[in-house]
């Protein structure tokens, strides 16, 4: 009697857990169907489609005077007097320093006088000379007083000739003393104070530098992958004319502006640099507003550039993991997961696509984190639509 009770409950047990296997089984088969009976999610596609665009290249850049000139002293002495106001323009030939003149004007007044002397040497010599040749003629002196004679006229003109040389050399160190603009443009600071003895060394000559303002360089470095690689073609002309092309160069500023200027790329470096793998480049702009300073850090970007047969895709489509990146294309109903390769950004927020698709290949553009490898998708357009057919049912319904 008690083992056939205690059969009962073991039996009773058993049982109980059997259901409750079969309730979960159940649920978790219910949850399952569920979630594979979820609708598809709505998405808007971009098709892809082969074509020619046009392509900005943007490198770092720095702006660079065309030309920066030192103002040195040419003759020692004391800085008397300054002409021009620092951080001014100036113009070539502008006075800008004055040296003391008192030592250059008397060695000058010496060479004049030095001159004077020569010149009045030699018409004496040469009227001697004169005198002596008609003698000569006369058969009245000897060949030798006439050779000394004329010797000595010839030495007096050379007398005067090096007495030219002195004077000359004396008004140069004279007018040196009046430093003078070598070039135009915006002078900086002055390095030396009045009053202080300026020699002719480095150390001490160096008076101010001016700096050309208008027009300037932006030097910059374009790498070798996109020479080598020709991906490029110009509206004008082929690469290999890029120079002769006069391609138009954009300045952007370190706000992210872009400066009214436009530039011309005008010069290409013929070497690689082996250190940077980069070949040196150059753009000249127009500065007359002097918004471009020398030394300033920018970035340019060339015009005029086409690439062909290129495939472009929006850049918010294209999603990223540790393999690489990647874009979700709709085929069948469902979203397939492509890895790609890209290259640059172009305009509209498109980017190149230079592997892993091909043309007319439907793109989704939205809804990209709720996506996964394989889910029923359908046209954001088509849903609208179904949904508004469902409703207008509903409502004819009533």
């Amino acid at each position: 009697m008690i083992f056939h009770k205690f059969l009962q409950i073991k039996y009773g047990i058993a049982a109980a857990s059997l259901c409750t296997f079969i309730f979960v089984g159940c649920s978790e088969n219910k949850a399952a169907n569920s979630a594979q009976q979820m609708p598809p999610l709505p998405v808007n596609t971009f098709k892809t489609q082969i074509e020619d665009v046009s392509i900005s290249l943007e490198y770092p850049a720095r702006i660079k005077s065309i030309q920066q000139v030192q103002v040195v002293a040419r003759v020692p002495g004391t800085l008397e007097k300054k002409f021009f106001q620092e951080g001014s323009f100036v113009n070539e030939g502008t006075l800008l320093y004055q040296i003391d003149p008192s030592k250059y004007e008397a060695a000058y007044d010496i060479a004049k006088a030095q001159l004077s002397i020569a010149e009045a040497s030699a018409k004496e010599a040469e009227r001697n000379w004169q005198r002596v040749e008609q003698l000569y003629l006369k058969n009245a002196v000897s060949q030798r007083e006439y050779d000394m004679a004329l010797s000595a006229y010839e030495s007096t003109k050379a007398q005067i000739e090096a007495a030219n040389a002195s004077l000359k050399n004396a008004k140069v160190d004279l007018d040196y003393t009046a430093v003078r603009a070598t070039a135009s443009g915006n002078i900086g600071e002055s390095l030396q104070d009045l009053g202080s003895y300026i020699g002719t060394s480095s150390a001490n000559s160096l008076l101010a530098v001016i700096t050309q303002t208008n027009p300037v360089y932006a030097e910059f470095s374009i790498s070798d992958l996109d020479l080598l690689k020709r991906k490029y073609s110009l509206n004008r002309g082929n690469w290999d004319n890029i120079i002769k092309a006069k391609l138009p160069v954009k300045i952007i500023t370190p706000t992210g502006d872009t400066n009214d200027n436009i530039g011309t790329f005008d010069f290409l470096d013929n070497l690689v640099d082996p250190q940077t793998s980069t070949i040196k480049a150059r753009a000249t702009f127009e500065n007359k507003n002097k918004s471009l300073i020398p030394g300033l850090f920018v970035r340019v970007s060339i015009e005029g550039l086409v690439r062909k047969n290129t495939l472009l895709v929006p850049q918010k489509a294209v999603m990223q993991d540790p393999l690489g990146s990647y874009v979700y294309v709709m085929k069948d109903k469902k979203a397939k997961k492509v890895p790609i390769k890209t290259d640059i950004t172009v305009a509209d927020g498109k980017i190149v696509v230079i592997d892993g698709l091909s043309e007319n290949e439907e793109i989704i553009i939205d809804n990209l984190t709720k996506l996964r490898p394989n889910a029923d998708v359908i046209p954001a357009e088509l849903f609208a639509k179904m949904m508004a057919e469902k409703a207008n049912a509903a409502a004819n319904a009533k």
